[in-house]
């Protein structure tokens, strides 16, 4: 392909770089995305930094999951990226639909689903050393094969593809790295602590294993509707996360709960490996089994739909808790 030979059918907005087309190559009908970007607005600047980073990425990964790089053009005043168009649009606008239709999260199976996805290409990463650095809802889109799955929404048929390596890293086995980047919301407790300029944390490094908190927010917040730490206020957000709470209904299985607790925990050391979450008994579940509630916790809370398990990621405690009643630590993992 060339160039030339790509029609920018309409704009769909802005980006960090330039604008964004839906384009299609001449006298067909497959569909692409195209970054059009304006050199003289990127040269000599930050972003220009992380433009050159995201394509030296892209070009040299290669998985399904993945928003596939198909040609770079270099113009005199423009440069165009061509990538692969996902039709389903960004995961964090259709988690946003859904809840807004049924008041909560993504069912436990079709969290099932996009986590299965989004690990294969995790651990693809880190066999590669490579550390993302911006894992978020924004940054995963939906692909249907089929128009009708498409028109029906049915992403248990989707393919899930993460984009946006502008902050992307390698980092070799014992390496770290000091950068404080990415987005706050997803942002593990060293690294927002490091942007707070705790000075605790001023001069610790980081590896990939950073990554992996990321990934455990966004699957709570694929079933839970939020984020684990949902704050606008970044002081509030710093205080939430190093506080270190956070909370499950009763009536999720205690296969997710051991699945997300696996990934946020606040020492890095205690998170599971991506090797170790794809092995998990969360994604060897059956997704007929997700709605069976264990009677054993049951048996002693009086309200079950007010009941929560409460968390906590520093000490690893945990209990059920019913409204301003007394906590009783009856789970058992």
């Amino acid at each position: 392909m060339i160039i030339e030979d790509l029609t920018l059918i309409k704009s769909l907005g802005k980006s960090s770089f330039g604008e964004v087309f839906l384009s299609s190559k001449n006298g067909s009908s497959m569909k692409y995305i195209t970054k059009v970007i304006d050199k003289a607005s990127v040269n000599n600047t930050e972003a220009k930094k992380y433009l050159d980073n995201e394509i030296s990425f892209l070009k040299d990964i290669n998985h399904p999951n993945i928003v596939h790089l198909i040609e770079v053009k270099d113009t005199e005043e423009k440069l165009y990226i061509v990538q692969d168009y996902c039709n389903g649009g960004e995961l964090s606008k259709f988690l946003e639909k859904y809840r807004e239709m049924n008041n909560k999260g993504l069912p436990e199976e079709v969290v099932q689903h996009i986590m299965r996805q989004l690990l294969s290409v995790m651990e693809y990463l880190s066999n590669k050393k490579i550390m993302h650095r911006d894992l978020k809802l924004d940054n995963i889109f939906i692909n249907y094969e089929d128009e009708n799955d498409k028109k029906n929404k049915n992403i248990m048929k989707a393919t899930i593809k993460l984009t946006d390596f502008g902050f992307a890293k390698y980092l070799k086995k014992g390496e770290l790295t000091h950068t404080t980047i990415g987005s706050p919301l997803y942002m593990s407790p060293i690294i927002l602590n490091k942007l707070n300029e705790d000075p605790e944390y001023k001069n610790k490094g980081y590896d990939g294993k950073e990554d992996i908190w990321s990934v455990g927010n966004i699957c709570y917040e694929l079933l839970m509707g939020k984020s684990a730490f949902d704050s606008e206020d970044m002081e509030e957000l710093h205080q939430k996360i190093n506080k270190g709470d956070y909370y499950f209904p009763i009536t999720v299985s205690k296969e997710i709960v051991s699945f997300i607790n696996g990934m946020l925990q606040y020492d890095s050391s205690k998170r599971l490996s991506f090797d170790e979450l794809k092995n998990h008994k969360f994604l060897k579940k059956n997704v007929n089994e997700f709605h069976k509630i264990e009677s054993n916790k049951l048996k002693n809370l009086s309200d079950e739909d007010n009941a929560q398990l409460l968390l906590n990621t520093k000490n690893n405690e945990r209990c059920w808790i019913i409204l301003e009643m007394e906590p009783k630590k009856i789970f058992e993992e």
